[in-house]
């Protein structure tokens, strides 16, 4: 049972991952520029017609645009992702370089996330009308409104300009030594921004996820029929965390979106800045393995969350999921 249900998973996670992979490449060459310009950045004047034409060559980006994709699907099966036109070394090791960055900023602000969600959503809808309960509604709303980048200029605006205590770019310090302590410092602002903007939405969720199911009658019977309050509480909350883990699911890839603009602005040198460069440069074989590899992470993130899923709701486990 379990071999099956993993198995849907995989296949699933494959089909997306391609779907992903087609719609970039054909969106990507659809793109108005050049990318034989973009290579030469600002000496695009010194191009001519012969070097234009070697460097189309060299990227196979002269053949048809279907012939181009079969060619690069079929070289990423087998593990070549090519080499980026820019830097002229081989994607792979590229994203390998960027991915540990990534994967610290992604792990330290979903978990804050969450766990900020559950402190929170509990304490306030368990807790009808009083005045953790009204405060969170008040306090989502105004995070979830508040774009991104603007909190992001406004910390860098206080705490690297005017108080001076905090970094405002990079993942360490040329001075320093790269240390634990080095990397933390960076990465506070960053990590901050992304846990302000959707800790509120994510336990206002949960919150009243609770509220609705502390109004079953099932809740009402329990307690007629005198089982403990800590008890009943617990079924509550096990039950309103499946829609909660549902949502956090659904709001993956968009967190990975808002990360993208967190890692341009701070400069945290991770995918989200990469694919952010490889997009103004035109450097398809590098934006291609980018999209490719943040695409896997969204997939194994979703596939963490339908294991938690699993775990937590006995319907999943009895073959309610087909």
């Amino acid at each position: 049972m379990i071999a099956k249900w993993i198995g849907k998973r995989v296949v699933m996670g494959i089909m997306v991952l391609f779907i992903i992979s087609f719609l970039s490449f054909f969106l990507m060459h659809a793109a108005p520029g050049d990318p034989a310009t973009a290579f030469y950045g600002g000496n695009a004047q010194l191009l001519n017609a012969a070097e234009k034409a070697r460097i189309y060559e060299a990227f196979s980006l002269d053949r048809p645009i279907i012939q181009q994709y079969s060619a690069w699907l079929s070289e990423t099966l087998k593990g070549n992702l090519g080499y980026s036109s820019r830097e002229g070394r081989p994607v792979s090791i590229i994203l390998m370089e960027r991915f540990p960055n990534t994967l610290l900023l992604f792990s330290v602000t979903m978990s804050s996330i969450i766990l900020g969600s559950i402190l929170l959503g509990t304490a306030a809808g368990m807790k009808t009308g009083s005045l953790w309960d009204r405060g969170l509604s008040i306090i989502s709303i105004a995070t979830s409104s508040v774009p991104s980048f603007w909190l992001g200029i406004l910390f860098i605006s206080l705490f690297s300009v005017k108080l001076g205590i905090l970094p405002s770019s990079g993942t360490m310090d040329i001075r320093g030594d790269g240390g634990l302590l080095d990397r933390l410092r960076h990465l506070i602002m960053p990590a901050s921004v992304l846990i302000l903007t959707h800790v509120g939405i994510y336990a206002r969720f949960l919150q009243e996820s609770i509220k609705t199911e502390s109004r079953n009658y099932y809740v009402v019977v329990a307690r007629a029929n005198g089982v403990a309050e800590r008890e009943v509480r617990k079924g509550v909350l096990r039950n309103a965390s499946i829609p909660f883990l549902n949502y956090i699911g659904m709001t993956i890839p968009s967190f990975f979106g808002g990360s993208i603009i967190v890692e341009s602005l701070f400069s945290w040198s991770g995918l989200g800045q990469l694919t952010v460069n490889a997009v103004v440069t035109k450097d398809f074989p590098l934006l291609m393995g980018s999209l490719l590899f943040t695409g896997l992470l969204v997939v194994v993130s979703l596939f963490l969350i339908d294991c938690m899923m699993y775990a937590v709701d006995p319907k999943l486990r009895k073959g309610g999921l087909k």
